[in-house]
């Protein structure tokens, strides 16, 4: 469809105050955050549970990975979901909710870059292995804030009728104002009213498509493998698609994409916004609390997901030119429900809560990047002795540098969303997700094996993206986590250890499973017990949770299709697994503060 879809002016008057909102917001809690770094980034760790989670939720439901997300669904039916294993799903939650939130929060620093000296100590490899974090945290965000630009110039072309370019700018400066201003306040606070506004969104789109009146031929159309759970090893895409050899051997693709999940898990969520909101939590307790309100409000998600794609066929079926134009580009199906299905006013509300997901993720991707650049290489290495002042000031700069650098490279990729996502979560994650796996669970890892393991998966990922773009997934991504793994445990092996004193005393602190019985040894009997039982309790309920989670978005998904079946068998899983939690999980949370979460000193160690 080559011109916009119309808006009205109560429409417009909603966008507006909107965008009024948030920079008002920003503006106002600009002068809590200026007072240091760890007000900036971490909210002085006094932000609510509920508050963190709804953020985080709200950062996972972003605009561009929902239109991609919904484009799936519309094009595989439940094949989708498989297709979402590979990010969509955040399979890293259980980990987090388990044991990982836990580790992180006991780390007690700002960023995971600054935590490779808690692990390594704060020698040469210590301070090699925090670089390289640095640095591969800060592509990893420039590449997100590419995908962000992305997603969002698209869909905003489809309302406005303009360069999706020029969308593009127009959104990530917005965004950037009240996110350089206000720090980790704005962006979680803005979050919050953005996820409300999401749940209105989602919630009318799920009313539309349940007591649809067409809803039983629209699934007709689609035909019976749309609705099927069963993974395939070769998804079937609707017939009219012009591009089906994407989904050939889709059966290895989702091998890749969930073990490429379970090693982010593992790895602790990576270093972006997920550790931050661990970063930040009040307490061990928080982060436990926070992570199971943030995989219950993503639920809400893959309803709004089902429903659109739902729609998305209506609408084809009835109308031939929405029909040509989502048969050639699936990725609009969203926003061409949204402009079709709605009416004045509600899609008004639609188009912000839509617009207030690409922020969402936006400001808490570009917050937790320039927290790299200001703690761990300015502060670190240029100016330790930096006043609190200074060190703002320096966070202004990254902030404003690194989203004109990620939207600069969207000209790179194109208009593209799924080429582009397909980068992050593929060469480029598996080239640095070995060592930050490695890290937590052998202690014989040390900071050269992690400083060269990310470089050369890191370097390995990009060239191969530069060189040969359109080779197959499945190919690339094994490839980059093989170059990373064996330059990570060569050089480990090839270095001195770690000193045993900052070994021991990781453990001591952070209490990990893995191969480190040299000092779990050292302990005497009573002091094991505990850590012995925290630990395999943590590893059930990594399982439990990652049934649970998805038991839980599989009845969204199901009760929307009126997939009576499925989704009462995926409701029963998910309550007796709810319960299995509160007494296995739940009921192990540690008290609130007990006085041994005490924040780090803001200086850097040298």
């Amino acid at each position: 469809m080559s011109s916009a879809i119309s808006l009205s002016t109560l429409d417009w008057l909603i966008i507006a105050a909107y965008f009024v909102l948030v920079v008002v917001v920003g503006l106002l809690l600009s002068r809590i955050a200026s007072k240091g770094i760890h007000d900036y980034f971490l909210g002085g760790r006094k932000i609510p549970w509920w508050v963190l989670g709804a953020s985080g939720s709200a950062s996972n439901f972003d605009m561009t990975g929902t239109m991609v997300i919904t484009s799936f669904f519309f094009a595989l039916g439940f094949q989708g979901f498989w297709v979402a294993s590979r990010g969509g799903l955040v399979l890293t939650l259980p980990f987090l909710l388990a044991f990982m939130g836990k580790w992180l929060r006991r780390s007690k620093v700002i960023t995971t870059a600054e935590w490779m000296e808690l692990r390594f100590g704060c020698g040469r490899g210590g301070q090699l292995a925090r670089v390289f974090s640095a640095v591969a945290n800060l592509v990893v965000v420039v590449a997100m804030i590419c995908y962000f630009a992305t997603g969002t110039g698209k869909f905003a072309h489809t309302f406005l009728g303009i360069d999706p370019t020029l969308c593009a700018v127009g959104m990530v400066l917005i965004g950037l104002l009240y996110t350089m201003l206000s720090g980790l306040y704005g962006v979680v606070y803005t979050d919050l009213f953005q996820e409300l506004m999401l749940l209105v969104t989602a919630g009318y789109i799920v009313f539309r498509a349940v007591l649809l009146p067409e809803h039983a031929a629209v699934m007709d159309a689609a035909g019976a493998h749309w609705t099927s759970l069963r993974p395939a090893w070769t998804a079937e895409p609707m017939h009219w698609l012009e591009n089906p050899d994407i989904y050939r051997l889709f059966g290895v693709c989702v091998i890749f994409w969930v073990v490429k999940q379970i090693g982010d898990g593992l790895g602790g969520g990576g270093g972006g916004y997920m550790a931050q909101r661990y970063y930040a939590a009040a307490d061990e307790r928080s982060a436990g609390l926070m992570t199971a309100e943030w995989a219950a409000l993503l639920s809400v998600r893959w309803a709004m997901v089902a429903g659109m794609a739902l729609l998305g066929i209506w609408l084809a079926t009835k109308d031939a030119g929405i029909a040509a134009t989502l048969h050639k580009d699936p990725e609009q199906t969203l926003p061409l429900v949204l402009g079709s299905v709605l009416p004045a006013g509600l899609k008004g509300v639609a188009l912000v809560g839509l617009i207030a997901a690409a922020m969402s993720t936006f400001d808490s991707t570009v917050n937790a990047g320039a927290a790299y650049w200001v703690r761990d290489v300015y502060q670190r290495f240029m100016r330790p002795n930096a006043s609190e002042r200074e060190l703002v000031r320096q966070s202004y700069g990254a902030t404003l540098t690194i989203a004109l650098s990620g939207l600069g490279l969207t000209l790179v990729f194109g208009e593209d969303i799924n080429n582009v996502w397909d980068f992050i979560t593929g060469p480029l994650g598996a080239g640095t997700v070995v060592p930050l796996i490695l890290r937590w669970y052998w202690w014989r890892f040390n900071g050269y094996g992690f400083a060269w393991g990310t470089g050369a998966g890191l370097a390995f990922a990009i060239v191969l993206q530069w060189v040969d773009p359109g080779m197959a997934f499945y190919i690339k991504t094994p490839l980059a986590g093989v170059v990373s793994l064996l330059a990570g445990i060569t050089a480990s092996l090839v270095t001195p250890p770690v000193h045993e004193d900052t070994l021991r005393k990781f453990y001591l602190q952070i209490r990990p499973f893995g191969c480190w019985g040299r000092f779990a040894g050292s302990l005497d009997s009573d002091a094991r017990k505990p850590i012995k039982r925290e630990n395999a309790l943590g590893i059930a309920n990594t399982a439990f949770a990652f049934a649970w989670q998805v038991g839980l978005f599989t009845t969204a998904i199901t009760f929307v299709w009126h997939q009576w079946t499925a989704m009462y068998l995926a409701f029963s899983l998910t309550a007796v697994l709810t319960l299995v939690l509160y007494f296995s999980w739940y009921l192990t949370l540690p008290d609130r503060n007990d006085g041994s979460d005490a924040s780090t000193s803001e200086r850097p160690t040298r």
